[in-house]
């Protein structure tokens, strides 16, 4: 029970951090993912401001961007390593590859579902969801590294009772 009060929540919170970094560091070496971490920041903030000069009230158009930005933070970096989280500790993957991997995969996918591309994309987007793949993949190596490798780990058995 400790383990679920504890040593989870302090992993999950470990590995969104860690997660964030390798978002971090993905913005310095790929130049599609500083643009649309950076320039889509730059891009927002003067169309608020431009708003804002032309005495149009820019509050709604920043509540819209600032919840969709959330939803996607939500979408990369929360939701997948929770989610594998939790089927890891239910169904017992101790796998670092599975975690990993599955979390790579949710991190890659939830996004693209939100945004619902319907078209093949194109080689830059390939490098952001790329991109995508490791941050989460990241995110998801950390928690196992913290609390994965014990997923699921079984009760101790009393003395003299039979195990199962």
């Amino acid at each position: 029970m400790l383990r679920w009060l504890l040593l989870i929540p302090f992993a999950l919170l470990v590995a969104m951090g860690a997660g964030l970094f390798a978002m971090l560091v993905a913005s310095v070496v790929s130049p599609e993912i500083a643009l649309l971490i950076g320039g889509g920041f730059q891009r927002l903030m003067e169309a608020l401001f431009g708003l804002a000069e032309s005495d149009i009230d820019p509050t709604p158009v920043a509540q819209a961007a600032f919840s969709l930005l959330g939803r996607l933070g939500m979408a990369i970096i929360v939701a997948p390593v929770v989610l594998v989280a939790v089927f890891s500790e239910l169904f017992r993957l101790r796998s670092g590859l599975i975690q990993s991997g599955l979390t790579g995969l949710l991190a890659t996918v939830m996004p693209l579902a939100m945004l619902r591309l319907s078209r093949a994309p194109s080689e830059a987007e390939m490098r952001v969801i790329g991109a995508l793949f490791l941050i989460g993949a990241a995110t998801g190596f950390v928690y196992w590294l913290i609390a994965g490798r014990g997923a699921g780990a079984a009760r101790t058995v009393p003395t003299g009772a039979p195990r199962r």
